[in-house]
């Protein structure tokens, strides 16, 4: 793609029926949303049983908890193909299908799969840790016993090709809910969100299908991901504690991790009510070529650096919207490599639903004060919400939802 190529994409009538989460703040929208209301971030200090940083001082972790609870939503016999963050994704999945009220194996719908998966790009390093652990004693590692492990018994992750796989995450849902649909499977980041959403809403416009699953999910929990996050200015190796985008302190950015999933459908397929609903896509290699300037916005969700300078020149960009209120997820979450495009489809749609501005965790001094960057949540008349995402790469999205009020009945038993 050259810089001057834009993709534009018109998604008439797309509904957001179900959504889930894995991330720092919890699992769940719910706790998602309950963290955005209480402007309390899931960043904490990094963990990490293999490798220790002062300069990367914090990270967006998915709780050991979370983890063990997570692990429900996955067969046991499948458990040994995941890396942790599948494992996120189909608990994400389960919570989208059961808001939705969508049951994949008797609902009678066509089902389309499409994922978006992070991290595990470079064989792991938790992996040669764990087994020079493992044949080690007193402080010596077995030779003997580390050659018989590996030459024998296939014992350095035998499944490491298979998880650093970009299907991976797509053939694990499939397996735990026997799905045999139409799919797709795209890479990280913003440019593998933006695909495998553009790919879900074209196939729900040509009835293809019926329902549209996209999910994705990703970590950067490991020291080579995050030195290269490091080296591409994209998180603070200063030794920051907490990720404060459009902030005139801010220390720059920090890593995260987590999962999510939405069930999307036709409008006309719905019952009468309110739904939220995604009505156009954008991407570009240009950051300053995404602005929606044709219709008015209540709510602008975007990605900040956390870095003053670089944030100056956003909020130019920004300002051009027009929005009437700016928020952002990452201060909770921290940038997330597998889901950043959904994660903040979810924000948004849950402040379109509740009818809520909410706050930036750590807001204190707005490196543009003029803009009207949220400070505090507050009640609002929220329709019309846009979403413009930026990878370090360059690489950008924008999404427009709005609230609407179904008026037609529901055209599918």
């Amino acid at each position: 793609m050259t810089p001057s190529r834009s993709l534009h994409a018109e998604v008439s009538a797309i509904a957001l029926c179900g959504a889930g989460c894995v991330l720092a703040t919890g699992i769940g929208v719910d706790a998602l949303w309950g963290a955005a209301c209480a402007g309390r971030s899931g960043i904490r200090p990094l963990q990490s049983k293999h490798f220790r940083s002062t300069r990367i001082a914090a990270f967006g972790h998915v709780s050991a908890d979370d983890h063990a609870r997570c692990l429900e939503s996955v067969p046991r016999h499948l458990q040994r193909y995941c890396t942790p963050s599948v494992i996120w994704g189909v608990s994400a999945v389960q919570q989208s299908l059961h808001e939705a009220g969508l049951d994949p194996s008797g609902s009678g719908l066509r089902f389309g799969l499409y994922t978006s998966q992070g991290g595990y790009t470079h064989p792991s390093l938790d992996a040669y840790a764990e087994l020079l652990q493992e044949c080690s004693a007193a402080g010596k590692l077995n030779i003997r016993r580390l050659a018989a492990r590996i030459l024998q018994e296939s014992a350095l992750d035998p499944f490491l090709v298979l998880k650093s796989l970009s299907n991976g995450l797509l053939g694990i849902v499939s397996l735990c809910y026997k799905l045999e649909a139409q799919c797709g499977a795209y890479m990280q980041g913003v440019a593998g969100n933006q695909a495998a959403l553009r790919e879900a809403c074209s196939a729900l416009r040509e009835r293809r299908i019926d329902v549209a699953i996209v999910v994705a999910a990703g970590s950067e929990m490991d020291a080579l991901a995050l030195t290269d996050l490091v080296r591409a200015g994209a998180i603070s190796c200063e030794g920051a504690m907490a990720f404060t985008p459009y902030d005139s302190k801010g220390r720059g950015g920090i890593g995260g991790e987590g999962a999510a999933a939405l069930i999307l459908r036709r409008q006309d397929d719905l019952e009468i009510g309110h739904a939220v609903c995604l009505t156009e896509i954008k991407a570009h290699t240009d950051f300053d070529a995404l602005p929606f300037a044709d219709t008015h916005v209540d709510l602008l969700i975007s990605h900040g650096a956390g870095i003053p300078g670089i944030d100056k020149e956003l909020c130019a960009v920004l300002a051009r919207t027009g929005a009437t209120h700016i928020s952002n997820s990452q201060a909770l979450t921290g940038i997330l490599s597998g889901s950043p495009s959904l994660v903040d489809l979810i924000f948004a749609r849950e402040a379109l639903r509740v009818q809520q501005v909410p706050a930036i965790a750590g807001l204190k001094r707005a490196v543009m004060p003029a803009l009207p960057f949220a400070c505090h949540t507050k009640p609002a008349s929220l329709r019309h919400a846009l979403i413009l995402n930026r990878d370090s790469n360059g690489f950008s999205a924008g999404y427009r939802l709005e609230r609407r009020c179904i008026q037609t009945e529901s055209r599918v038993a």
